[in-house]
């Protein structure tokens, strides 16, 4: 099992960390970790990049992926020789930090909609740089109509300088929210405070006022779903 870093402090970029394993599979090299502040790609979220490294070992991080049994493998390229021992651990800071914005802005962007009234269900998000977007169960006439109205409350809230609170929540607590706890384990909770909230294992900003100004792209209606695609004004795509 991988210590997750990363749920603790999105901003942490730079950590040491010992090797349990380095291998391969059919996807490539990798290499486990006992703790890590590397992002594995999930819930919507792209993984993140960057290095490993050593005195005599370099290892490039291109993907990271979480497995069934909780350990995180880092995939890349390596150089030097190294079977064991203390690590040091770099991520991309610009990329982290723009897709953790990305991810906050799909969670205001469900504070949103409540705001408006709309009778959707957030069921999933894409927050990937090019193309993001929530869907959401439940469908909209002529949707777009709401494109401006939406927009017009989301920006609002971000100069509102929302803060976003992490909750580890019992069974008890999640089972009131509409999620569940792994068995032994608490459930990681995340909203902008006041608003709803969801489960959630991914990177976020501290509060809505560091997203900038977010652009409501589109919304469209489609076998029983909606989907509202947004951007980020500050990362232009």
């Amino acid at each position: 099992m991988t210590e997750l870093l990363y749920l603790s402090d999105t901003y942490l970029f730079h950590a040491q960390a010992n090797i349990l394993e380095i291998s391969s599979d059919e996807f490539g090299d990798y290499v486990v970790l006992d703790q890590t502040i590397f992002y594995p790609q999930g819930g919507g979220q792209p993984a993140d990049n960057g290095s490993i490294n050593a005195d005599n070992f370099s290892f490039k991080v291109s993907h990271v992926v979480l497995t069934p049994e909780s350990k995180v493998r880092h995939y890349g390229e390596s150089s030097g020789d190294l079977a064991q021992g203390e690590v040091n651990l770099s991520v991309d800071e610009s990329r982290r930090v723009h897709n953790a914005k990305l991810h906050s802005a799909g969670h205001l962007l469900d504070c949103a909609v409540a705001e408006l009234g709309l009778k959707i269900k957030p069921t999933k998000g894409f927050h990937f740089p090019v193309g993001t977007y929530v869907e959401y169960e439940g469908v909209l006439e002529d949707g777009n109509q709401y494109k401006g109205p939406l927009e017009v409350i989301i920006n609002r809230m971000v100069e509102d300088d929302i803060p976003i609170v992490v909750k580890d929540l019992d069974s008890k607590e999640a089972e009131k929210e509409g999620i569940k706890a792994p068995e032994g384990k608490s459930a990681r909770f995340v909203e902008f405070a006041g608003h709803v909230g969801c489960g959630c294992g991914g990177t976020h900003i501290d509060s809505s006022k560091g997203l900038g100004r977010i652009v409501i792209r589109k919304l469209k209606s489609k076998k029983g779903n909606t989907k509202i695609s947004y951007a980020l004004e500050d990362y232009p795509v």
